[in-house]
């Protein structure tokens, strides 16, 4: 496949704005379902699709070559974050470009590139009738939102059962010598509360010192979640963190950052309240909003961390102030054992394109699938990827090196044919 070919439909790929966060754009994650759909019936993959009302489709592609044959499955998923700011954006965000060896726009790095990595992969061995395993694509349509309906849909297909390895091509190199496996990820619980303390804004000059003010008790809240360093104050928080040992901290730091992939960690995500407007307005505003997320490690259960988070909040709060709390969606940390055979064979592929090897990492991001095509099956999940560090993900000017891009398809043909 010429690299003018490859451009012009991803180009097209990229120019469908599946936004899963947008119902507004569900039409657009239809579009590129079929999109996908149609590139594996173009390489004779059989295709199987599983929705549920209102979900986006989520397609398993399978071309099966013999039943002795290894049967190697690998995740992408074609739903993309929203665009904005829009302003910050130097070219068009659901249009290719090329810029400095780099390709530009919403969702090459987070996962259309590599999804479409994936299928370039296929097409070259399966044109040349050199593939020599069993290979099944997941293609999701709901990551970005926390894979709702992932577990319940992944099951109704029987195929999976059979699948030796597992991997999660949605990750980064170290640089453009140096790869990356990742065998950990953290996992998310979110929660948004409301705060409602009179039936409207209140002047500030006649009221101060009388009536509960919701951002104060909003602000107390929060600080007495989490302290100005690492610690989370919620009692029992850390009763189930998994140790960590001396050597896989020093693993680890040959990789980067270690705080960010293997503790637990706290955010605010977002607060409303009152008047946004610039200037100020002297008001006691009558409600607040506030939006925060826990990322958890292993073996932290997020069900167990909603009723702890539940419970210390109902304690905080006055019992006169009124108030909402409502539950995102949640996810379970990951952790793979690094000792077996796909890792080690993965690594030994990667040692060949990158010059300077492989790091094994853990992410501190989170991703639903990975945890729950591991708990499910029992079998080894290899997180993989060739995103560059500075490809922006979820932020403007998203991108995809170039080198990386195509040395990508050059590393996924061999690993599709791992022996």
């Amino acid at each position: 496949m010429q690299r003018s070919e490859i451009f012009k439909k991803l180009s097209d790929f990229i120019k469908i704005e599946s936004v899963s966060t947008d119902k507004n754009r569900f039409s657009h994650l239809l579009k590129a379902a079929e999109f996908i759909r149609k590139e594996l019936l173009a390489l004779d993959f059989k295709v199987d699709i599983y929705q549920k009302k209102e979900s986006s489709p989520l397609l398993i592609g399978k071309k099966t070559i013999a039943s002795k044959a290894k049967t190697l499955c690998f995740y992408a998923h074609y739903d993309v974050q929203p665009e904005d700011p829009l302003k910050d954006w130097q070219s068009p965000p659901f249009e290719l470009s090329e810029k400095n060896n780099r390709y530009f726009g919403r969702g090459i790095a987070d996962d259309k590139g590599h999804l479409f990595q994936l299928l370039v992969s296929a097409r070259e061995l399966v044109k040349a009738n050199s593939l020599k395993n069993n290979l099944i694509f997941i293609f999701e349509g709901e990551e970005e939102i926390g894979s709702p309906n992932f577990e319940e849909l992944i099951q109704k297909d029987d195929d999976i059962k059979n699948v030796d390895a597992f991997y999660l091509v949605d990750m980064e190199v170290r640089d453009k010598e140096t790869a990356k496996i990742f065998y950990g990820l953290r996992g998310i619980v979110g929660f948004e509360l409301k705060l409602k303390t009179a039936e409207n804004d209140l002047h500030s000059g006649v009221f101060g010192n009388l009536v509960d003010n919701p951002v104060q008790i909003v602000a107390n809240l929060l600080s007495k979640i989490k302290s100005t360093r690492l610690k989370i104050k919620i009692p029992r928080f850390y009763d189930k963190v998994r140790k960590i040992s001396k050597g896989e901290i020093q693993l680890l730091k040959k990789s980067g950052e270690v705080q960010a992939k293997i503790y637990p960690s706290f955010d605010v995500n977002g607060i409303v309240a009152g008047f946004t407007g610039e200037g100020i307005k002297t008001i006691i505003p009558s409600q607040a909003t506030v939006k925060f997320s826990f990322r958890l490690v292993p073996d932290q259960d997020p069900r167990e961390i909603q009723e702890l988070v539940l419970d210390f909040i109902k304690k905080q709060i006055p019992k006169k102030i009124a108030y909402e709390i409502k539950i995102f969606h949640s996810s379970n940390p990951l952790y793979v054992n690094l000792d077996n055979e796909f890792i080690k064979k993965t690594a030994q592929v990667l040692r060949k394109y990158f010059k300077k090897g492989v790091l094994f990492d853990r992410s501190g991001g989170s991703i639903a699938s990975a945890e729950i095509l591991f708990r499910l099956y029992k079998k080894p999940v290899i997180l993989i990827g060739f995103i560059n560090p500075e490809s922006n993900i979820h932020a403007p000017n998203e991108n995809f090196d170039k080198e990386l891009f195509f040395k990508g398809i050059e590393v996924l043909r061999s690993i599709f044919n791992l022996s």
